[in-house]
């Protein structure tokens, strides 16, 4: 039998492996439960990709997102392995039923927590030999979770249903906390627990204070045009994502907007001319970034606050993922710290759960965030005083997330220690390509970008072009 470093090279051409991945794998092939915490682009799939080649059974992976699915589904599909489908709402009902009754055929099955725990879903995985049950992006298991979610909650009572030989669990961000929530609310047993550092040394931290949104627009576009490289630049608002991508655009800058507002064949077309480097400058909401494994973006700017520092990890680990030096920046007017602690109040009160349980049809399919998450609970069976007692919980959480957010911006000492202390990482020195400004010193130390030679057309002219829609 190959070692694994063998199988390493053939699967993957990797000569070794990245920290963490091994003690993953080995623990997947004894069908030994485990826990992951590795970095943003530190290679989680591959912990349970490389198992899947050795073991017999179905590898069912919970996603929390559709785009996560199809991502890790063209990825297995372009490296040979056809026999990896996705599980989704969005599937008409006789193709969803049909792939539901074909999955004795399949290796990989990428699917949502709210499909998962469909009764016909369980019943059909009931039948199957399941190698391994994988949840991806864990930490919304948590209730101390950034993006805790319903469905979530019920995995736990999923996986006591079908018996897996072995539970992975896989996240790139959690404190110990949030660590010994996930274990609790799985149900994993005696897990190996594999913590790696959440430091990305390549990226430096950066954290400036402009004056007025039209200053912080004016710094916005220097940074960008001063990198002249694959950036990511995070709102927290369409408009704003849109007003930046018109500003960037007329300076000359190739640049297109990313939010939920779009179709999703437009979502796609940008995602892709921005991976081919036909886009210089993505401006996006957090609808943008989960399963973007570009290696070269060089700058991951903030124009917000971040929620949480989790969310602020995991978008700057979108940065540098190739090891070369790389830039993160957060933005600050006035007024964005008091808006950041609005946004994290804003949970559905009392009043608005009680309306939506009253009359649950009359609220089904609405865009209101508030409703929909209260919906969603309704959807999953919790019980009106569980939610009312979830949420008032949830929204200290989301309190204490936002005010460790604001200590880390307005701290004065090394940023970078002050963010690994949060998630129990070992403290590094402090450098001068570490945090602070992002100065001219600090750009000259990134690689040289070369532009793109490919022209990129209006992306809605694309779009037409692409679906003959002209």
């Amino acid at each position: 039998m190959a070692t694994l470093e063998e199988l390493l090279v053939q699967q993957y051409g990797f000569t070794q492996f990245r920290p963490g991945q091994r003690e993953l794998v080995e623990a997947v092939l004894k069908g030994q439960d485990a826990l992951g915490v590795l970095p943003t682009g530190s290679g989680k799939t591959l912990c349970y990709q490389l198992p899947a080649t050795q073991m017999s059974g179905l590898m069912v992976v919970v996603e929390p997102l559709l785009a996560l699915m199809d991502d890790q589904v063209a990825r297995l599909q372009a490296r040979g392995q056809k026999r990896a489908v996705a599980l989704s709402s969005r599937l008409e009902p006789a193709v969803f039923h049909q792939l539901l009754a074909g999955l004795g055929q399949v290796q990989f099955l990428f699917v949502a927590p709210e499909t998962l725990l469909r009764p016909d879903v369980l019943r059909r995985l009931q039948q199957l030999s399941i190698a391994c049950l994988v949840i991806d992006e864990a930490h919304c298991i948590s209730q101390w979770g950034p993006d805790f979610r319903p469905a979530y909650l019920q995995l736990g009572q999923a996986r006591q249903q079908l018996r897996p030989r072995c539970t992975l669990a896989l996240t790139a961000t959690a404190p110990k906390r949030v660590r010994e929530d996930i274990v609790k609310q799985l149900g994993l047993s005696t897990p190996q627990l594999v913590v790696t550092d959440v430091d990305r040394p390549n990226v430096y931290l950066g954290v400036e204070t402009v004056a007025s949104p039209a200053a912080k627009q004016a710094r916005a576009l220097a940074l960008v045009q001063a990198v002249a490289a694959a950036t990511i630049v995070y709102f927290d608002s369409k408009a704003q994502a849109e007003t930046y991508a018109a500003a960037f655009a007329q300076a000359g800058i190739k640049a297109a907007y990313y939010h939920a507002g779009l179709l999703p064949q437009a979502r796609e077309l940008i995602q892709r001319q921005f991976m081919q480097d036909q886009l210089q400058v993505i401006c996006a909401t957090s609808a943008f970034g989960m399963g973007i494994d570009k290696p070269d973006i060089r700058l991951v700017l903030y124009t917000h606050v971040p929620e949480s520092l989790a969310a602020y990890s995991q978008g700057i680990g979108r940065a540098g993922r190739d090891g070369q030096p790389s830039v993160s920046a957060v933005l600050v007017a006035p007024g964005d710290m008091q808006r950041a602690a609005q946004f994290a109040a804003a949970l559905p009160d009392q009043t608005l759960i009680q309306t939506v349980y009253a009359h649950p049809e009359a609220y089904q399919e609405m865009e209101d965030p508030q409703i929909a998450l209260v919906s969603a609970y309704h959807r999953a069976g919790f019980a009106q005083a569980a939610v009312e007692a979830q949420l008032a919980t949830r929204r200290q959480d989301k309190q204490a997330h936002q005010a460790a957010m604001a200590d880390f911006l307005s701290a004065s000492g090394c940023r970078r220690q002050l963010w690994l202390q949060y998630f129990d990482s070992p403290i590094k020195p402090h450098t001068d390509h570490c945090c602070g400004p992002v100065t001219p010193t600090v750009l000259a130390h990134l690689p040289h970008a070369t532009a793109a030679e490919a022209p990129v057309e209006d992306w809605r002219a694309a779009f037409k072009q692409l679906f003959n829609q002209l």
